[in-house]
């Protein structure tokens, strides 16, 4: 049976892959970004499909391994932004970086959320732990609402199989679930809690206007349960390091569009300059941490409102090509070893089917 499901599977999806490149040749011409998207989009897909047999084998002798794989792939994803689709990204300060990369304490990791692809440029900021010695031994863990859905197939797997952390809006479920990750190097949470759009803001300025809280014209009113949740389980994480993300392709007016992923392969330009000002804030030791939300997310208000993304004096990121395409390198060949043994052996054919059966399953009830 399940050998009957593979074929057909694998036949879906080859078909999929002609169709999808005879869309991409009718408009390639017309679309000047959308033969770049397509193939990072199918990296993501593909990548993380074939990277499913390793995680799953290496994870039952040592769950820092799921660490590894997942850094390596999200590195070798900025080798691709970088290269492929020529994506530059400016900071405020280079020794931010550094430290963000380096602290020695645990830290959380907050940022806006425009657009489905703003965490992919954390990977930048990654490349300066410089080796893959350090890459492996990393631990950073994506802190989510929710699983990531089927459109992200590949990410999804690799995810859910490394330890992230999806929040079930439940204070004592959401504590539950943190108290077993609290060796990680970095937390990485949108407080927001979804992306920033007509929609969403509409429903947010509600929420404030019926609380009577502050509202803000570039942001989303954080999500405070997700954050009180993180705070009150991890007692030793003492600093906040705050990123607020523009793209040069999303002007100020233009930023209650939704920019979902897909939208990047034909409405909107993939983004050639990010520029991200990072913030440094200390946590309060009686762990009132509501105030200091509330001004990290003034400070980001404001930074939105007065940026000029022509005029300012950003520089450009450290950033290490080594160890980025090291990363890439190294995916790929995971890849090819997966796709070999998956032709060559029936007990891998056997192992993919329960792999999907076991993901479709997680995606019901993590959704």
């Amino acid at each position: 049976m399940y050998q009957f499901y593979s074929k057909y599977i694998i036949d879906l999806i080859s078909k999929s892959l002609f169709l999808s490149i005879c869309i991409l040749l009718i408009n390639m011409i017309k679309y000047k970004f959308l033969f770049v998207s397509l193939y990072i989009y199918l990296i993501y897909l593909l990548s993380g499909l074939l990277l499913l047999t390793p995680i799953t084998i290496i994870n039952f002798y040592d769950k820092k391994y799921g660490f590894a794989i997942k850094n390596i792939y999200y590195v070798g994803i900025a080798w691709i932004i970088k290269n492929i689709l020529g994506t530059e990204i400016f900071v405020n300060s280079n020794e931010l970086v550094q430290n963000l990369v380096k602290e020695k304490d645990q830290i959380i990791v907050t940022q806006n959320h425009f657009s489905e692809i703003d965490y992919m440029f954390l990977s930048y900021f990654i490349t300066n732990l410089n080796s893959i010695a350090n890459l492996i031994n990393y631990k950073m863990i994506f802190v989510a609402k929710k699983f990531v859905g089927i459109a992200f197939l590949g990410v999804g797997l690799i995810s859910l199989l490394s330890k992230d952390l999806y929040l079930n809006r439940d204070i004592q479920i959401d504590h539950n679930n943190l108290k077993y990750n609290n060796d990680a190097n970095i937390l990485y949470i949108f407080p927001e809690g979804t992306c920033f759009n007509s929609y969403t803001k509409k429903i947010s300025d509600q929420y404030v206007k019926s609380n009577n809280l502050i509202k803000f014209n570039y942001l989303l009113y954080p999500r405070l349960t997700g954050m009180f949740t993180l705070l009150k389980t991890h007692k030793k994480y003492k600093n906040v390091y705050d990123l607020t993300v523009m793209f040069d392709s999303i002007p100020k007016d233009k930023l209650l569009i939704p920019h979902k992923f897909y939208h990047f392969f034909y409405q909107h330009d993939f983004p050639s300059r990010v520029f991200i000002n990072i913030q440094k804030y200390k946590l309060a030791t009686d762990l009132n941490f509501e105030p200091k939300i509330k001004e990290i997310f003034k400070n980001k208000d404001k930074f939105i409102q007065d940026f000029d993304l022509i005029n300012n004096k950003f520089e450009k990121i450290n950033y290490n090509q080594n160890l980025a395409i090291t990363s890439f390198i190294i995916s790929n060949i995971t890849m090819g070893i997966s796709l070999y043994l998956y032709y060559n052996y029936n007990f891998i054919k056997t192992l993919y089917f329960f792999q999907a059966v076991f993901y479709l399953i997680t995606f019901y009830f993590l959704n």
